[in-house]
């Protein structure tokens, strides 16, 4: 028992644990890094609002009611006291393998209830332990483990087994209801506030309480036609009956519940998260939902085409009964009626059978949410959803497995052995994968061959293409992101902006006029059109830009610091600087506010005013050399020398590889003034090693030159 609980341990955490040291990536961002309630000091807020953070009951809300999830992510935050990304993993991590543990006792579980008493043993393998191996290494799990968002998924399927487990309990006592049923309907409302997905655990609760508890007996045999056929009768026992009801009462109430946190609406999508759900043609949408269906499906069997977003044009929708995808969905359906027929007519023991109804059971029930049945989601396919029904599917294939050794014994001696080599190379493909997850350039980038029509991929790739310097690779893929979806106004702005930094302003503005006539309360949008308007010399433009952007959202501090910049250039300083104060006061952490802050108080003579605020901005940036940089030249102003250098050293260690040659020759200006000559001279030769034809350093190396000249 402890040989093979270690086995599992070591199967889940493996192929894993290369992305223990990468970076939070893509949804992470919103969930985690964006996300106020996890660094707020509120344990309430949670529970007011969705899984990114927006209210609840806000139009803008995606419904995505998960307080317990964000709890778990603000513990994470408590004991590291910063938003760790190798905390989160680690603990992710965890969970999976608690998960895997969890599936094989409820594996094991089922398997005993169920499992046919008079089995040879010669052809017996473990299926539990089996089942719950292949779980520990699918690929398709990656997206959930390494993912930090994937924690609700990882939370929900622990509480879901749990209250599995229990349930299983509470069918095994003589009472019709007793402590063990409501311990499980209440860990499956705990599950829900996980995940959504969580209550789904009911469903299963009820097939399984059905399936195992069915009877049934013969009723002797009639003659008809001159033929003799038994008769059997299908009995239920009445606890069985009693429970299934309580369960499916308690699941309308949560259900219920659960409408009303989220203030009796639907959540609401854009159509490039689910293009299906917005068809108006019925045909479309029914073919190109189960062709989606199909597709789930696949990553489990195959997981060759692994990626972090379906969106947009990444599963293009069928739109006529031609399109040969259809031949798929046909086929996914011609299986599962061969299923329902085997079931329902092979000569089998009924043992099996169960334990097949109950595996599917554990792949479909979980998944119905996700389903677009009762209300369309908001994506295509996320792989982190088929965790849960990981677990069916893992269940599935190995009882074929089983069957196959009982039926074909001669030629599967060492089944075992084949069964370990499919896990190998599972495991294999998930260490692969969670490379990938190691960071978003590796994530975004592997895409590009998964999903080459997603208009998001190639806007997530531009985004990292940038971040990299990679200006050129940055403005095609905004580009190719603008020409698979015309009206994607999120990549013309961003295009803007790079054109902007290129100084290609008629062009940027086109981009920014075009993004504004698809959506025309874009903020962004308005703000960096202002921007570009300022640089153009349209100044009143500019401003009616900026106040613009401050009509569709109001507390906006980038667009207060860049109104308090257009104020500087029309040397309206005060206004500037009331600017910069409410970017500050709204994002205490806006460095470019702080640091103009600091300079304009120095240049206009308000020294007593930015003395009073550099407390705040090193509390608030205590690593920020371009504050230390900022504050080194106010002290160095007044004659401070000694507190000027202080800074002065810190902001260039802090700069690090990204010093310029400024940064010296304003230490070697303060050398200068406090006659340590030696170390000017030093520091001016430090600023023209990085810049040969800086002016100051030039400057002052030769007037300190001349003057060591006349000293001798």
């Amino acid at each position: 028992m402890f040989a093979k609980l270690l086995c599992l341990s070591f199967a889940s955490i493996i192929p894993f644990m290369f992305s223990l040291n990468g970076e939070f990536v893509f949804d992470d961002s919103e969930a985690i890094v964006k996300n106020k309630d996890i660094t707020s000091e509120s344990w309430l807020d949670p529970f007011k609002n969705d899984f990114w953070g927006t209210s609840i009951k806000s139009n803008l809300s995606h419904k995505s009611y998960r307080p317990l999830t964000i709890l778990s992510y603000r513990l994470n935050y408590l004991l590291n006291k910063e938003l760790s990304p190798l905390q989160f993993k680690a603990t992710n991590l965890f969970c999976h393998v608690a998960c895997c543990v969890l599936i094989w006792m409820s594996y094991d579980c089922i398997w005993k209830r169920v499992k046919m008493r008079n089995v040879d043993k010669k052809y017996s393998i473990d299926v539990p332990f089996l089942a719950a191996i292949l779980f520990s290494v699918l690929p398709v799990h990656v997206e959930a483990v390494c993912g930090a968002v994937g924690r609700a998924d990882l939370l929900s399927a622990i509480t879901f087994f749990v209250s599995f487990l229990i349930y299983d309990k509470a069918v095994k006592t003589k009472s019709m209801l007793n402590i063990y049923l409501f311990i499980s309907i209440i860990l499956a409302g705990i599950s829900m506030l996980f995940k959504e997905n969580g209550i789904t655990v009911l469903g299963i609760s009820c097939v399984y309480d059905l399936v195992i508890n069915i009877k049934f007996r013969s009723k002797g045999r009639v003659k008809s036609r001159n033929k003799i056929n038994n008769y059997i009768n299908v009995h239920v026992d009445n606890k069985s009956i009693y429970r299934i009801a309580c369960v499916i009462l308690c699941a309308m109430i949560l259900l219920y519940a659960r409408w009303i946190v989220m203030g009796g609406t639907k959540p609401e999508f854009k159509p490039t998260d689910n293009p299906t759900a917005f068809s108006d043609d019925l045909f479309t949408k029914v073919a190109t939902y189960n062709y989606i269906y199909f597709l789930n499906i696949l990553l489990l069997i195959w997981p060759q085409w692994l990626c972090y977003d379906w969106s947009m044009g990444c599963v293009p929708l069928i739109r006529n009964i031609l399109d040969y995808r259809i031949i798929f969905v046909l086929s996914f359906y011609l299986y599962g009626l061969f299923f329902i027929i085997s079931i329902a007519t092979k000569k089998s023991n009924y043992s099996i059978k169960r334990i097949k109804l109950l595996a599917v059971s554990l792949m479909v029930i979980p998944f119905l949410p996700a389903a677009n049945i009762v209300y369309p989601v908001g994506f295509v396919i996320a792989e982190r959803i088929l965790y849960i029904p990981s677990a069916g599917y893992c269940l599935l294939i190995t009882i074929g497995l089983y069957k196959m050794k009982k039926k074909y014994n001669n030629y599967f001696t060492q089944v075992e052995v084949y069964f370990t080599c499919i896990i190998c190379i599972l495991a294999l493909k998930s260490w692969r994968r969670s490379y990938d997850w190691q960071n978003e350039y590796q994530l975004y980038t592997n895409a590009l061959n998964i999903c080459p029509l997603n208009a998001k991929v190639h806007y997530n790739v531009a985004k990292v293409a940038d971040a990299k310097y990679h200006a050129d690779w940055a403005l095609a893929e905004y580009k190719e992101a603008i020409r698979l979806y015309p009206e994607y106004y999120q990549a013309m702005n961003n295009l803007a902006n790079l054109l902007k930094n290129q100084k290609k302003y008629k062009e940027a503005e086109h981009y920014l006029r075009i993004s504004l006539h698809y959506k025309n309360d874009f903020p962004a949008a308005w703000m960096n059109l202002g921007i570009i308007l300022a640089h153009t010399g349209r100044y009143n433009d500019s401003q009616i830009a900026y106040k613009t952007a401050f009509r569709y959202r109001k507390h906006y501090p980038d667009c207060f610091y860049n109104l308090g910049n257009l104020y500087l250039e029309l040397n309206k300083t005060n206004d500037a600087l009331e600017n910069w104060f409410h970017a500050i006061n709204l994002n205490p952490k806006h460095v470019s506010a702080w640091t103009n802050l600091l300079a304009l108080l120095d240049n206009t003579g308000q020294i007593d005013k930015a003395l009073q605020i550099i407390p705040k901005a090193l509390d608030e940036l205590p690593e920020t050399p371009l504050i230390h940089f900022a504050i080194a030249n106010i002290y160095g102003k007044i004659d401070e020398y000694n507190k000027a250098e202080k800074y002065f050293l810190k902001a260039i260690n802090l700069f690090q590889n990204r010093v310029q040659a400024i940064h010296y020759a304003n230490l070697g200006v303060l050398y200068h003034r406090w006659k340590k000559y030696d170390l000017a001279t030093q520091m001016y030769q430090m600023a023209l090693k990085i810049d040969s034809k800086f002016p100051s350093a030039l400057k002052n190396l030769r007037n300190l030159e001349r003057l060591k000249n006349k000293s001798n």
